[in-house]
């Protein structure tokens, strides 16, 4: 979460980070309450959104400068173009999923459990949603994909980038590995040990 928020603070250019999680935990979303949590192991992300269990998904954040072109649509519509791309990577890899229509009428704190517009589902469930958080740097996305068979995570991660590139034609996304700037890194340690590393932050609510 703190290399998330680090590099929306330093965005210069639109940047993919896909990532594991070392072991099962949750991340809540930002207005949602501490003790969703239980006894798991938990992070509060900086976007909104509901509980996400991490055992087994793919996560990926997708991070735009102000400049770009997706900050003119509105927050519904980037969304929607973002999970257009999650979707071609998704067929890519032989798995079919439509985008829904209409936010469901279920009531659960569990992102999976309820499906909002524009998330990605199949016939046995949602397979992926996001938040999202404007600041005056640009866009932070956070995704996680969930899938029946959770063996088919490693095409997914290794095909994303190009796939999710050619789907809207860019030339930035899956184009150049890099690693974090020494001020990127310098600002997310900062940003773990004062805020995501916190009960402050974490148990604010």
């Amino acid at each position: 979460m703190a290399i998330d928020e680090a590099l929306l603070r330093e965005v210069r250019e639109p940047v993919l980070r896909i990532y594991e999680w070392s072991i099962p935990a949750v991340s809540l979303g930002y207005f949602q309450h501490a003790a969703l949590a239980g006894e798991r192991p938990f992070i509060r992300r900086y976007t909104g959104g509901g509980l996400v269990d991490h055992a087994h998904d793919i996560t990926y954040t997708i991070i735009l400068p102000r400049a770009h072109p997706w900050m003119d649509i509105s927050a519904p519509e980037s969304y929607c173009t973002i999970h257009r791309g999650v979707q071609a990577v998704l067929a890519a890899c032989g798995i079919g999923a439509e985008l829904t229509p209409e936010a469901s009428t279920a009531e659960s704190e569990a992102c999976f459990a309820k499906p909002v517009r524009f998330d990605i589902v199949a016939p046995s469930g949602k397979l992926s949603g996001a938040a999202q958080r404007r600041t005056r740097e640009g866009l932070l996305h956070q995704g996680s994909i969930l899938l029946p068979e959770p063996k088919m995570n490693a095409m997914v991660r290794r095909m994303f980038p190009d796939i999710f590139m050619a789907h809207h034609g860019l030339g930035w996304l899956g184009a150049s590995l890099q690693s974090m700037t020494a001020s990127e890194e310098a600002r997310a340690a900062d940003l773990e040990r004062d805020r995501y590393a916190t009960d402050a932050w974490n148990r604010s609510r």
